[in-house]
């Protein structure tokens, strides 16, 4: 016979207090204050639209407010374009910043060992689930259920791009959509929806080019 468990009252989880991700004012609007640990992220747009530099910005503010962060460059590793993103961002002397290139079986290792950073970069979705299927990203997600990962995905159109992207989409607590500069909010259990704009002058170029072609 199965033991049923006794079920939760909202007593339960009114006792429990969560860890959260503490921002500064601007961020907080866009963001809130987002749970530490078994928690998702998920940043996806097309190319060129400044999904790296987003990132790295809400990650130098996790940082600036003593958290660390681990970033998993899969896509683009040791190249120019990263260090060149990691310039823009003002990445230099931001304390409990680390990065590395690794597939799953290496990033996994890594965070088996102790005291690892509690918030994982991960860029991106489609480089590091190469040839692997959802299962894959539920079975790696289980062993790490006191991490918040920050997904990174590319666009198919209005969607992030392949099935496993998909059902981060729905499996996440925060989406942000990436585009033209700015990166607006579709998704946010932590009740927060301001959007915030990465680079201002694409976006104002964008913006221009768009009124144009109205």
């Amino acid at each position: 016979m199965i033991k049923v468990p006794r079920a939760y009252s909202y007593e339960d989880i009114d006792r429990i207090n969560f860890k959260t991700i503490k921002v500064d004012k601007e961020w907080k609007e866009h963001l809130g204050e987002p749970q530490l640990g078994n928690s998702h992220w998920l940043v996806y747009g097309g190319s060129g639209q400044g999904k790296t530099s987003y990132v790295l910005q809400a990650v130098k503010q996790i940082c600036l407010n003593s958290q660390k962060v681990h970033y998993n460059t899969s896509e683009e590793g040791m190249k120019k374009g990263f260090k060149m993103a990691l310039k823009r961002s003002n990445m230099k002397g931001v304390p409990g910043f680390n990065y590395h290139q690794e597939n799953i079986v290496q990033l996994t290792a890594r965070l088996s060992r102790q005291r690892q950073p509690k918030i994982v970069v991960i860029d991106s979705v489609q480089y590091f689930f190469r040839k692997m299927r959802s299962e894959h990203y539920f079975e790696f997600i289980s062993q790490f259920q006191d991490t918040t990962f920050i997904w990174i995905s590319g666009a198919d159109g209005k969607k992030p791009k392949g099935k496993i992207a998909e059902d981060i989409y729905y499996d996440a607590d925060i989406v942000v959509n990436v585009t033209d500069y700015q990166a607006i909010i579709e998704k946010n259990r932590f009740e927060a929806y301001e959007p915030h704009v990465i680079w201002q002058k694409g976006y104002n170029d964008r913006q221009v080019k768009l009124l144009e072609k109205g």
